[in-house]
C-alpha cells in the first residue's frame, strides 16, 4: 500500500458530497466548477470500487461502503483542519449551525437557558430544532442531517451512536384553579375519576401512569391524546379535566395559567432526558465543544431547579 499514489483532498470533497447530497451544492462550497466535483466523485468511485452516492427522488442517497467510512473521512478531515490551521480555530467565535431532534418541552424548558449561556460565550452558534415523533431519528443522524436528539424516551441505544445524560425529570399533575371536585390536595380515588388528557408522542394511549396503575389493577379516562407537552395545560386551565405531565412544564406554567400543581397520588418513575449523537461527529471539535456546553448547562440547570419546589 502506498498512499502517494491517492489524493486525499478527494476525501474532502467526499466528505462534503455527503454533507450535500447533491453535486451543485457541493461545488459551491468547495467553490470548484460542477464539472471538477463530478470528476473528483468519478475518481472516488475508482478508488473504492463503488457508487458512494447514487441518484434518488431526494438527491444523492449514500451506499452502505459510503455510510461505513464517513465517519472515518470526517474525522481525517477534522483532524487535518486541526493539524493546519490549530491557532486560528477557536470553535466559540465560528458562525456554526447545530440541528437538534427534540420536543416542545425541551424548547421550553432547556432552550432559554442554552440560548442565554450561548449569546454570552459564541454569538456566532445557531441552533435548529427539529421535531422527534417520540423516537431516536437513527436515519437522520446517520445521513447528517441531525447533530443531536434531545429526550428522555431513546432505550438503548443503537451501535454508532453516544449518548449522555443531561438532567431528570418526574411527573406533576394538574388541574385548573377553584376545580370543583379538587381541594388542597389529590388522592387517587379522585385522581382515576377524573377525564384525562395525556402527552402521546407516538399516538399510543399508554402511558407510564396506566403502566403504574395496571399494578394496581385500576385504570383512567383519557378523553385526548395529544403531541404536544404544552397543549395539556391550556385544555386543563379552561375544563374539568386533569394532566399529568412533566414537573418543569408544570411549575413554569403555574407563574401564567390559573392551575394549580399536585404530587401524583401513585408512585411513577421520572425519566432522564438524555443527549445521544453519531459516531461520525464524536472526535469532531465543534460537536465535543457545544456537548461540553450541553453538559456544563445541564448540570447548572439542575442545580436552579432543585430549589424551586412546589
Amino acid at each position: 500500500m502506498n498512499l502517494t499514489t491517492k489524493d486525499l483532498n478527494l476525501l474532502y470533497v467526499l466528505q462534503i458530497l455527503m454533507e450535500e447530497r447533491n453535486v451543485s451544492k457541493a461545488a459551491k462550497r468547495l467553490r470548484l466548477t460542477q464539472p471538477a466535483v463530478s470528476n473528483a466523485l468519478s475518481r472516488l468511485r475508482r478508488d473504492f470500487d463503488d457508487p458512494l452516492l447514487v441518484r434518488s427522488s431526494k438527491g444523492m442517497t449514500p451506499t452502505p461502503l459510503a455510510l461505513k467510512i464517513w465517519p472515518m473521512v470526517n474525522t481525517l478531515c477534522e483532524q487535518a483542519t486541526e493539524i493546519f490551521f490549530r491557532e486560528a480555530f477557536d470553535v466559540a467565535d465560528q458562525a456554526s449551525t447545530f440541528r437538534f431532534a427534540t420536543t416542545d418541552y425541551f424548547e421550553a424548558v432547556f432552550l432559554p437557558k442554552m440560548l442565554g449561556e450561548l449569546q454570552r460565550t459564541a454569538p456566532r452558534v445557531t441552533l435548529v430544532m427539529r421535531p422527534t415523533a417520540g423516537s431516536l431519528p437513527i436515519v437522520e443522524m446517520e445521513g447528517g442531517f441531525i447533530d443531536f436528539a434531545a429526550g428522555g424516551f431513546f432505550g438503548r441505544l443503537p451501535e454508532g451512536f453516544h449518548g449522555i445524560d443531561l438532567f431528570q425529570e418526574s411527573f406533576t399533575c394538574v388541574v385548573r384553579k377553584d376545580h370543583p371536585r379538587v381541594k388542597k390536595h389529590m388522592d387517587l380515588e379522585t385522581y382515576i375519576s377524573l377525564d384525562h388528557i395525556l402527552v402521546t408522542l407516538q399516538g399510543d394511549l399508554q402511558g407510564a401512569v396506566d403502566r403504574a396503575l395496571a399494578k394496581r389493577q385500576l385504570t383512567r379516562r383519557i378523553v385526548a391524546g395529544v403531541m404536544s407537552f404544552h397543549s395539556p395545560i391550556n385544555l386543563v386551565a379552561n375544563s374539568d379535566f386533569v394532566a399529568t405531565i412533566p414537573t418543569r412544564i408544570a411549575l413554569t406554567a403555574r407563574q401564567h395559567l390559573p392551575i394549580q400543581c399536585f404530587p401524583l397520588p401513585l408512585e411513577v418513575p421520572g425519566y432522564i432526558v438524555q443527549l445521544v449523537w453519531h459516531a461520525r461527529t464524536h472526535s469532531s471539535r465543534p460537536h465535543a465543544w457545544m456537548r461540553g456546553e450541553l453538559i456544563r448547562i445541564a448540570h447548572e440547570f439542575s442545580l436552579e431547579m432543585s430549589s424551586d419546589r412546589m
